[in-house]
């Protein structure tokens, strides 16, 4: 049976094939056989891929629109405020220093304690320094009373104009050193330059002090001043005089007035020193202390936000992100103000839909689908 099935197989493959096929050594047709079906396969292999369906999945399609969550702001009037972050400072704080060289013989005031101007702060020894005073006011005397004989002799014809001279220039000369030695006497006591409060002391009794050491600082506790440095966008809205607010870390407000505002930036920062005078009547301030310095320039529309909102451009510039009609547009923004509940901003439209949710994903341009924050608010 399979003898007849080969058989019949044979007749129909001879009658089938070319003639030049069949005059082909059977290894030669096996050869070519297989080179036909592999150019057979790798030829479906090209249609099926040109003819396969696109993915349907949506992955990695380049017109999906993003969603962002949004919130309608609309703009209020508000009172412009540049706020500056600095710290208090003494307008008056003088480290009292010894003009003199000498062992401390006493210390009067002690840290903490009041002082009016001319206060002895610290007293050096005297040494001789009193006898010499003694011995150049003797020297006064004495060439004073050789003075008046000169004088007289000149008078009568005895004395020459140039041996008047050299009395007169001997008495000059006595009471200049006795005014020097005064000077060092009085310099013995190291006073205070202004009413104050001792902050500190720098030296004990039996010290030896040369001139310049440093005896006790004083500092006067009115008027203070809040020092703090702004940019150079802002510094052009603030002028001698405004009226400032500044707002300690201990939770004190106090209200003053600009008084300094630097002409020349900080080279290091960019920024440029202002200066608040402030009252304190009760010594209430203190030096050193951490402050808000708020300074109302003008008023002007501005809308209420939360800082996690807020992104930057591809220069650095701080804004945030709205949708215009579908498409993601960034807005440079000016903080006018910073707490704890949020920050006030201006430099947006008048009513503007803010990107509250999604804006890291998305960039200037690009078109998204908005879902709105009912609330309105930003969170």
């Amino acid at each position: 049976m399979f003898r007849s099935i080969a058989d019949a197989i044979a007749r129909l493959y001879e009658r089938v094939m070319p003639g030049f096929w069949l005059r082909m050594k059977p290894a030669y047709q096996w050869a070519a056989g297989i080179a036909v079906v592999v150019v057979l396969w790798v030829a479906s292999g090209q249609f099926t891929s040109h003819a396969k369906p696109q993915d349907d999945t949506g992955l990695g399609a380049s017109n999906q629109v993003s969603q962002v969550r949004v919130a309608m702001l609309v703009a209020t009037k508000r009172d412009a405020a540049i706020t500056v972050r600095g710290r208090t400072q003494a307008k008056q704080a003088v480290d009292v220093r010894a003009e003199v060289e000498g062992v401390v013989e006493a210390i009067r005031f002690d840290k903490g304690d009041h002082v009016k101007k001319g206060d002895i702060l610290c007293e050096i020894k005297l040494n001789d320094r009193g006898a010499k005073v003694q011995q150049a006011a003797a020297l006064v005397a004495q060439t004073k009373k050789e003075l008046e004989v000169a004088q007289d002799l000149f008078k009568q014809g005895f004395r020459s104009k140039t041996q008047l001279a050299q009395a007169e220039a001997a008495y000059a000369q006595a009471r200049a050193a006795l005014a020097t030695m005064q000077v060092a006497l009085g310099n013995t006591k190291v006073r205070a330059p202004f009413d104050g409060l001792v902050d500190d002391r720098y030296v004990n009794v039996g010290d030896y002090m040369r001139p310049g050491d440093k005896c006790e600082l004083v500092i006067a506790p009115e008027p203070f001043l809040a020092i703090g440095a702004v940019s150079e966008q802002e510094v052009a809205q603030i002028r001698n005089g405004d009226t400032a607010t500044a707002t300690l870390v201990t939770g004190e407000t106090v209200t003053g007035r600009v008084s300094f505002v630097a002409d020349r930036a900080d080279p290091a920062t960019r920024t440029f020193r202002v200066e608040v005078t402030l009252p304190n009547p009760d010594a209430k301030l203190r030096d050193g202390v951490s402050v808000d310095i708020k300074i109302p320039v003008r008023e002007m529309k501005a809308q209420h936000i939360s800082p996690g909102i807020l992104v930057l451009d591809d220069d650095g510039a701080v804004g945030v992100r709205i949708v215009v009609k579908g498409v993601v547009k960034f807005v440079p923004i000016q903080i006018l103000s910073d707490g704890p509940d949020g920050m006030w901003i201006a430099g947006l439209p008048d009513r503007a839909a803010v990107i509250t949710q999604g804006q890291e994903f998305v960039t200037n341009g690009e078109h998204v689908k908005v879902v709105v924050d009912k609330s309105g608010a930003p969170t």
